[in-house]
């Protein structure tokens, strides 16, 4: 087990919101309150890709780019793309003014962008855009609340977001998104490898539906708010973060409990599986990155 205390302030520590791993599982970037942006590679190197500041914007998303070369982070100041030329990172592709909660790459160079804020309520919407010609691309979809949470599946080029009150999963093939409407607030959405299953977090627990018949299959509890989950990249597990500053991890096709991780990194607000399964990153308020082999 790995614990990072990279994201640390003086007086109070941030709020880890975003994790990623790099396409070949070499490295992990996390995002936090601060504006801080780390990228560590597990030989020990570690590099600040964004400067924290009492002033600096939160940063609450972060995606690489398909090839691994490049890092989009996104947060209340906008969304924009860094990429090593190596000696230092550089801007490089689109970017966008308006605040962003959700980042993640559908192919090699569809950017699908979540506008609106992680905590409150915002006016906002789910957009794809090309990083090749930097141009927006047809339809976007408006958000009266704003997008909360986003997961993609890049294999099938499937999207899955929340609103205030409701999960979204559109195959952008296809004309319009299918709705899984919610009684309460959605923090966190995840799709499963194959592209037929979303999980939604939503109060005290993590809903599992099957997308084709929009049917409930698994209903995965904790003691308090689950606001992070993630599937395994084989599809047989899936993590859940809560605010009783736990993870467990899931049997995908039986909602079975198989174990229940507490790490000191407070309330869990982000996770991610490395590309390979074998690892697991969780990220929270206490800012405290953990990263353990599952």
């Amino acid at each position: 087990m790995l614990l990072y205390q990279d994201h640390l302030a003086v007086a109070r520590p941030p709020v880890v919101y975003a994790l990623a791993f790099s396409p070949d599982g070499a490295a992990l970037a996390s995002a936090a309150t601060d504006g801080s942006v780390i990228l560590r590679d597990f030989g020990g190197d570690r590099r600040l890709l964004n400067e924290p500041g009492p002033d600096a914007p939160a940063v609450q998303a972060v995606a690489f780019t398909a090839d691994g070369t490049g890092v989009f982070l996104g947060g209340s100041a906008g969304w924009h793309g860094r990429r090593f030329n190596g000696t230092a990172w550089e801007p490089f592709g689109p970017s966008n003014p308006t605040p962003v909660s959700a980042l993640g790459m559908l192919d090699d160079r569809t950017l699908a962008v979540g506008v609106g804020d992680r905590v409150k309520s915002t006016a906002g919407k789910l957009e794809l855009w090309d990083v090749v010609t930097g141009a927006r691309r047809s339809p976007y979809w408006p958000e009266p609340n704003g997008v909360r949470a986003m997961a993609v599946c890049p294999g099938k080029r499937v999207v899955a977001w929340t609103g205030y009150n409701k999960a979204r999963v559109w195959d952008i093939v296809k004309a319009r998104p299918v709705d899984f409407p919610q009684q309460k607030p959605c923090p966190a959405v995840a799709l499963s490898p194959d592209g037929k299953s979303v999980a939604v977090a939503v109060d005290y627990a993590a809903r599992v539906y099957g997308i084709e018949k929009r049917q409930l299959r698994l209903e995965l509890r904790h003691k308090a708010i689950v606001s992070a989950v993630a599937f395994s990249p084989d599809g047989g597990t899936i993590a859940t973060g809560s605010w009783d500053n736990t993870v467990k991890l899931w049997d995908a096709a039986t909602g079975r409990e198989r174990t229940t991780f507490r790490w000191p990194i407070g309330r869990v607000l982000c996770l991610a599986y490395a590309p390979d399964g074998l690892r697991l990153a969780a990220g929270g308020d206490l800012g405290s990155v953990v990263v353990w082999d599952t």
